[in-house]
């Protein structure tokens, strides 16, 4: 079998990692819990605290941002760590 030359070699291992890139079962939970609880408190707050309230879910969309951040860069520290385990030492 040969390998078509304008595809880099570790194409297929790249697609391979593609369908777990997503968030855990847990993590989605408790995003959810989060989302429903900033809702409702946002909800129930009085006029007079409404800015602090903005400022309680600008905070919780970038804690939410950053878990998913955080979350694709492990996947490529792991993508990086399996390519180095698994090349050839000399």
């Amino acid at each position: 079998m040969q390998r078509k030359c304008w595809e880099p070699p570790r194409a297929a291992r790249e697609e391979r990692h593609a369908g777990t890139a997503g968030l855990s079962a847990s993590v989605i939970v408790l995003l959810v819990v989060a989302a429903l609880t900033v809702s409702l408190g946002f909800a129930w707050l009085p006029d007079s605290l409404l800015g602090i309230g903005v400022v309680g879910v600008g905070l919780f969309l970038a804690i939410s941002a950053r878990i998913c951040q955080a979350r694709e860069q492990h996947q490529a520290l792991c993508r990086v760590l399996e390519h180095l385990r698994s090349a050839p030492r000399y």
